[in-house]
């Protein structure tokens, strides 16, 4: 993914306005418009970056590896939106908390019925491959397609020898929040910092393991940038 010239002085900026918990979204328009920033790396400075406390805290919480036979929860728009839109070509990148981010998801883009199946299976495969003891996925209720997901999920466990269930919830943050068992699969930001559990990155780690894919990192943008410091 390639960034305009003046992203680096915008991720500066923004950064040093962050630290100082400024409000974010009207910082956003203050640095994004400043500089001119196109409306992906606006998303971008949003969703990736955050301060040095919430950054720490959240690594604490996240696992790189998967343990064998661990019961796991899943955040299914999130990870299954996030594997669908780079099976699509959507742009998505590593934030500053190491975790990955989906640019096109916060303008509403819709993806195809059969790349989230492709999504899906590709899920599937991958937690069997870890030899899961079994997966919850839970959906949101208000998003459309939410009883089609978990209708999905449900017909092509059994094909994977998975053990588990997916249901719609009103609020899947709420209960992954109050999960006290297993591991949580999220980037969700907000459930990560108020996770009891340990976190996995699941659509991050799946990408990098299948596709050994080459993504946009804000740590490896600003550790090349260091002669620049902000």
């Amino acid at each position: 993914m390639k960034v305009s010239d003046n992203f680096f002085r915008a991720v500066c900026d923004y950064r040093y306005l962050l630290e100082r918990d400024y409000p974010q979204k009207s910082m956003l328009k203050l640095v994004g418009d400043r500089y001119a920033l196109p409306a992906a790396e606006r998303v971008m400075l949003y969703r990736g970056l955050a301060t040095e406390d919430q950054v720490k805290n959240r690594k604490e919480k996240v696992i790189r590896q998967l343990p064998p036979h661990t019961r796991i929860t899943i955040d299914g728009f999130n990870v299954c939106r996030t594997v669908g839109s780079y099976l699509n070509g959507n742009p998505v990148f590593v934030g500053m908390d190491g975790l990955l981010r989906d640019v096109s998801e916060l303008h509403r883009k819709k993806l195809k019925w059969e790349v989230l199946e492709k999504a899906v299976d590709f899920i599937l495969q991958f937690l069997a491959e870890k030899q899961i003891a079994s997966a919850w996925f839970y959906f949101d209720t208000p998003i459309s397609h939410s009883g089609k997901m978990c209708a999905l999920v449900n017909s092509r466990l059994p094909h994977y020898r998975l053990s588990g269930t997916a249901e719609t919830v009103f609020s899947p943050d709420y209960e992954l929040i109050q999960t006290t068992k297993g591991i949580l699969c999220t980037a969700d930001s907000n459930i990560i910092e108020n996770a009891q559990v340990k976190v996995y990155d699941l659509a991050h780690q799946l990408i990098l393991e299948r596709f050994s894919a080459k993504l946009f990192s804000f740590p490896e943008y600003l550790l090349n940038k260091k002669e620049e410091q902000c």
